[in-house]
């Protein structure tokens, strides 16, 4: 037995992202600590490539966590239930801990990092389409991939999931990964969720398409001055990708909306606003499409 197939391995928040984590972790023969609000029994991921159904650890009160710290603590909670998950962390989490925030955004692990008592916070960016249908049990539609900066830690991680079905890539480059990711979700996730439709509505409507693809070009164009090395070449193909995407795809904006919860605007299109306005130049588009969200959200007063 390796020191890998050893390490002590928590996910918190194992919603759709995290329960498809720690499911594939499980079927690798890992050993993973669920860390939920709601109690389930098993890992249930409906997949035409990757399906699971294997048994979950898992506990809801932060009191139960015993032993040593963990080793890798994957967080998996939505960038906006990040200050909530401050008592998980501190029993979790040791000097020798490696944190991971596996969230949207391009600062999410600097807002993860001053709830994190003690060790390293890495982030990442997550390729990995999955609806939650009921705890522990997702429906996994395209992409299993991790995307973290190349370095021990990086390696970690990789080693983590070496022989799962999600694919750990290390990169020199991290500013460019994140903002990449970022641009994707900024192109599909805002259109989805307002239209109440699937990414077929990019290959159905050509204006939709065109929104999308004006989306990612003034995201990436923010990207740039920020050192992200993201040309308009690539940005023209990745739009054309999303056209092209399978038929019925949705995003987690569109699930939050159609779950009724409040979606995650601010970490997505508000991140895109702040970058342009501290680099000095406007996103006209990122900043309609979050005054949209947030004025549409559960709890926003009608009238």
């Amino acid at each position: 037995m390796s020191a890998t197939d050893e390490l002590r391995i928590a996910v918190v928040g194992p919603g759709a992202v995290g329960a498809f984590m720690a499911g594939q972790l499980v079927r690798s023969g890992r050993r993973v600590l669920s860390c939920a609000r709601r109690p389930f029994e098993r890992y249930l991921i409906e997949s035409n490539d990757l399906p699971v159904d294997e048994p979950a650890d898992v506990i809801i009160d932060p009191g139960a966590v015993t032993g040593e710290p963990f080793d890798l603590v994957l967080v998996c909670v939505k960038v906006t239930a990040t200050p909530s998950i401050g008592p998980w962390l501190d029993a979790l989490c040791g000097p020798q801990t490696l944190t991971v925030s596996v969230q949207n955004g391009i600062d999410a692990a600097e807002l993860l990092a001053p709830f994190v008592p003690a060790g390293r916070v890495l982030p990442s960016a997550v390729y990995c389409g999955v609806q939650l249908l009921d705890p522990g049990h997702v429906r996994h539609t395209t992409a299993s991939r991790l995307v973290v900066p190349a370095g021990t830690d990086g390696g970690l991680v990789a080693a983590a999931f070496a022989g799962s079905a999600v694919e750990v890539e290390q990169t020199d480059d991290f500013r460019t990964a994140v903002w990449r990711k970022l641009g994707v979700n900024v192109a599909v996730n805002g259109v989805t969720a307002l239209t109440n439709r699937t990414t077929n509505v990019f290959s159905e409507r050509p204006d939709a398409a065109r929104l999308a693809s004006d989306l990612l070009r003034e995201c990436w164009h923010v990207a740039r001055l920020d050192g992200a090395d993201l040309p308009d070449e690539l940005a023209v193909q990745t739009a054309a990708g999303l056209a092209a995407r399978p038929i019925g795809v949705g995003t987690s904006m569109l699930y939050d909306r159609r779950a009724g919860v409040a979606t995650e605007h601010d970490a997505i299109y508000g991140a895109v606003v702040r970058a342009a306005e501290r680099l000095g130049v406007d996103a006209p588009l990122a900043r309609a499409i979050c005054t949209l969200l947030a004025a549409s959200d559960p709890g926003e007063p009608i009238g």
